[in-house]
């Protein structure tokens, strides 16, 4: 029955320290049987196709191997969309949702922005960026082919493919000289290298290194983000972009210290943490 493999699907999850147990099996039978989660409960008593059952218990395995659930259904929902997830590409956080929040209000009186996503990994910020602005053209780029493979899934699966351009490159190189955007946005990675080998095994062992770690100061990206950004903004086109709790000082000093910004705001997250950085060009 339906509760009775949950429930060894949960202790098995529990066992090992997994948390939340209960909430890990419920997604992964969720997910194979297309179900509410209201329907878990009225549904109890439900007989499981053995196929079906099979499937249940090797995604467990995998999360007992502590591999992420996103990746282990291939899918997260993420700022109201449904994002595909893959080990090419970061999971996308809820604490990158407020960042876009905050580049949408600032653009919200521009018509027809011009957007710039760097490092768009899964493809999250320009496909919300794109469906929230139906009026906006994006360009996103990656160093990771892998990455831009996934991004392309997204982004046509949300439909807004003639909208949201897809480029391979390091940060801005694939822009081009001459590009100029209203926004630049921007997750890049900043996770220090003496960090790394501490973070969950979840995200140490599954997500891709060159979207976490950043050099020994968390900066290695930041720092050209912010000293390049102003060659592809517009005269007060807007700079926004993520950051750890720890390198709010850093940032808004890199902001400041390159001459080419006014420092508008911090973005606080979920937690009144340090999440974001907002510039715009002088």
């Amino acid at each position: 029955m339906l509760n009775e493999l949950l429930d060894e699907g949960c202790r098995q999850l529990k066992d090992v320290g997994i948390a939340n147990p209960r909430l890990a099996a419920e997604v992964m039978m969720r997910f194979l049987l297309n179900l509410r989660r209201v329907d878990l409960y009225l549904k109890e008593a439900m007989p499981v196709p053995p196929d079906v059952e099979r499937e249940f218990f090797l995604m467990i395995d995998r999360k007992l191997r502590r591999e992420p659930l996103q990746y282990i259904i291939g899918e997260t929902e993420w700022f109201g969309l449904r994002i595909k997830c893959n080990p090419s590409a970061l999971v996308p956080r809820p604490e990158t949702e407020i960042v876009v929040e905050r580049a949408l209000e600032l653009i919200a009186d521009i018509d027809e922005p011009l957007v710039a996503d760097i490092g768009t990994g899964t493809g999250c910020i320009a496909t919300a960026i794109a469906l929230n602005r139906t009026d906006a053209q994006v360009v996103a780029t990656d160093i990771s082919s892998d990455a831009l493979l996934l991004a392309h899934e997204n982004v046509t699966s949300h439909r807004v493919e003639a909208r949201v351009a897809l480029r391979l490159g390091d940060l801005f190189e694939p822009l081009g000289p001459d590009a100029v955007f209203d926004l630049i946005i921007s997750n890049p990675p900043y996770v220090l290298e003496s960090e790394y080998s501490s973070l969950m095994p979840e995200v140490r062992d599954y997500e891709p290194q060159i979207a976490l770690v950043a050099g020994g100061d968390g900066l290695a990206v930041i720092r050209p983000l912010v000293n390049d950004a102003h060659l592809h903004l517009k005269l007060g086109g807007l700079l926004v972009f993520e950051i750890s709790e720890k390198q709010a000082a850093d940032a808004r000093r890199l902001v400041a210290d390159c001459g080419r910004y006014d420092l508008l705001d911090t973005i606080i997250d979920y937690n009144d943490k340090p999440r974001g950085i907002i510039a715009r060009r002088r």
